[in-house]
């Protein structure tokens, strides 16, 4: 299965701030938690494991899931925002059915 997400220009801006490149990747795992079942998960990282797919490469920056990850990610947004209240990356997923109040959890 190939998954497709997008990654604005603001997002890319902050993956390079976090050195993201060459051994270094971002990992977004789906995990069980929140009030609407499950949550993102996301880390820099540099051991890809046998289950891991690549699910976006652009020039240097590389994102990886693990195959049970990936199939709720395809069509994901990443964006970056960085309000006073609530920076950080966000993660919009034209898969989710329900998500909770605060957006940090989500069911599909």
């Amino acid at each position: 299965m190939s998954t497709t997400i997008h990654i604005t220009e603001r997002a890319k801006a902050e993956l390079i701030k976090l050195d993201i490149g060459g051994e270094k990747f971002l990992r977004i795992d789906i995990v069980p938690g929140g009030c609407s079942g499950m949550t993102y998960n996301a880390a820099v990282d540099t051991d890809i494991r046998p289950t891991d797919e690549t699910i976006y490469k652009d020039s240097d920056i590389r994102i990886v899931a693990d195959s049970g990850s990936a199939m709720f990610l395809d069509g994901l947004k990443v964006d970056y925002s960085d309000d006073l209240i609530k920076s950080g990356f966000r993660f919009l997923s034209p898969n989710s059915v329900k998500s909770c109040g605060c957006g940090a959890s989500f069911s599909a």
